[in-house]
């Protein structure tokens, strides 16, 4: 188990699946990271058997210490072993918790974990442009705006960009202890 004085991450199990189901078919959770919504809670569960038989994927429950409370999830996936590289994915789905440092812990621990222990040499996302409070959130942390996908994904009745952002090994900021 990852974790610091606020949080910890464990891997997703399937009693979380109820509450991701409602996070996945949130709009302001699906509009960020790109789910096909609505999701079905058949597709939710044939899609953790999938997780939960693959090595390809790590998808982990980001836990508050206090209360025990899941809030959100964060994973690495797209794993290129040759070039040491995976994707990163982050939300909060309970919207009390947005914007309270959980999602900036959640994401130092889970990269630390690949830097440290995986021994990834770079990891990446992409995000919504436009997005000026997603793009500090990234950069505090270490990561380089890299580039961007013109017109990568339709969300919302439109075509939007999408901006890559990459950290290497040794870039990560580790966020400050909570006062």
């Amino acid at each position: 188990m990852l974790s610091d004085e606020c949080i910890y991450l464990r891997r997703l199990e399937q009693t979380d699946l109820d509450r991701t189901w409602a996070w996945v078919n949130d709009p302001a959770v699906y509009l960020k990271i790109g789910v096909q919504a609505p999701v079905s809670r058949s597709a939710q569960l044939q899609w953790f058997e999938r997780l939960d038989r693959s090595a390809e994927r790590l998808v982990l429950a980001i836990c508050l210490n206090e209360g025990d409370v899941h809030v959100g999830n964060v994973s690495l996936d797209s794993f290129e072993s040759r070039h040491r590289t995976a994707r990163l994915s982050i939300f909060i789905g309970d919207g009390a918790h947005r914007g309270r440092s959980v999602g900036s812990r959640a994401l130092a621990l889970l990269a630390g974990y690949a830097f440290d222990f995986l021994n990834l040499h770079r990891i990446w996302c992409k995000t919504t442009a436009g997005d000026a409070r997603i793009a500090r959130f990234y950069e505090q942390l270490g990561f380089q705006r890299e580039g961007v996908l013109r017109q990568h994904e339709f969300v919302d009745g439109r075509y939007v960009d999408k901006v890559l952002y990459g950290l290497l090994r040794g870039e990560l900021r580790r966020v400050p202890p909570t006062p």
